[in-house]
C-alpha cells in the first residue's frame, strides 16, 4: 500500500511539473495615471495572466506586426496578486485608467510586473521604455505576454515553439467595437483574452 501511494505522489509531482511547463499568457499594461489636470500621477505595469504564478516568471511581450515584434521583457517576481479593485481605488482620479481595468477579460489573475535589467532590453523595449523619462508623455502601451524569454529568432509568433509547447497567437480588432482580441493556441487549447483600446486622439 505504502509502494502505491508512493507512486501516485511521484505521478502527481510529474503530472504536475509537466503542467507548468505550459506557459503562462496575459496582458501586459503600462499605463500613466493622471489627475483632473492631466498632470501625471504614477507610472503603472501591471500583467494579467491567465492562470496564477507559481514562480518569478519573465514574460516577453508581442506587438502587431507581421510577422509579431518580440519587446524583451518583463518580470514579475511578487507572487501575490494584486487586488483589481483596490488598484481601481488607488488610482480613481483616472476615469480612463478605471475603464480600462474595468474590462480587462480573460485574465483574472493581477501581478506588478518590473522591466528586467537595462542590459537584457531589446531595441523595441528600449523605445517603448524611454517614454518614462518625459512626464508629459502619458501614452498607454499595451500587448499581449507570454512567459518565454524570447529573440529575435522568435519573431514569427503566428507559430511559436516553446520546448515541448507548440503555441500560436492571433491578434484582431473587431470592426465598430473599441476592443483588442488576443487569441492564443497552447497545444491546441484556444485561450482568448480581451482589453479595451484606448481612444486615438
Amino acid at each position: 500500500m505504502k509502494k502505491i501511494a508512493a507512486l501516485c505522489g511521484l505521478m502527481g509531482v510529474l503530472a504536475t511539473a509537466q503542467a507548468q511547463e505550459e506557459p503562462v499568457v496575459g496582458i501586459w499594461q503600462k499605463l500613466a495615471v493622471s489627475d483632473k489636470g492631466f498632470r501625471l500621477v504614477a507610472r503603472t505595469n501591471y500583467i494579467f495572466t491567465n492562470k496564477p504564478l507559481a514562480k518569478e516568471t519573465v514574460f516577453s511581450a508581442i506587438r502587431v506586426a507581421d510577422p509579431l515584434d518580440v519587446i524583451c521583457c518583463l518580470k514579475v517576481k511578487n507572487l501575490k496578486p494584486l487586488n483589481l479593485q483596490e488598484v481601481i481605488a488607488k488610482y480613481s482620479v483616472d476615469e480612463e485608467f478605471v475603464s480600462h481595468m474595468k474590462n480587462i477579460k480573460g485574465a483574472e489573475f493581477m501581478y506588478e510586473a518590473v522591466p528586467v535589467n537595462k542590459a537584457e532590453w531589446n531595441p523595441l523595449m528600449g523605445i517603448i521604455m524611454r517614454n518614462d523619462k518625459n512626464p508629459d508623455d502619458q501614452s498607454p502601451y499595451t500587448a499581449p505576454v507570454i512567459s518565454a524569454r524570447l529573440g529575435e529568432e522568435d519573431e514569427k509568433l503566428k507559430k511559436l515553439e516553446l520546448g515541448p509547447t507548440k503555441a500560436k497567437l492571433k491578434i484582431t480588432y473587431p470592426k465598430n467595437d473599441n476592443k483588442a482580441i488576443y487569441q492564443f493556441t497552447i497545444n491546441n487549447k484556444k485561450i482568448i483574452l480581451s482589453e479595451e483600446t484606448f481612444p486615438h486622439d
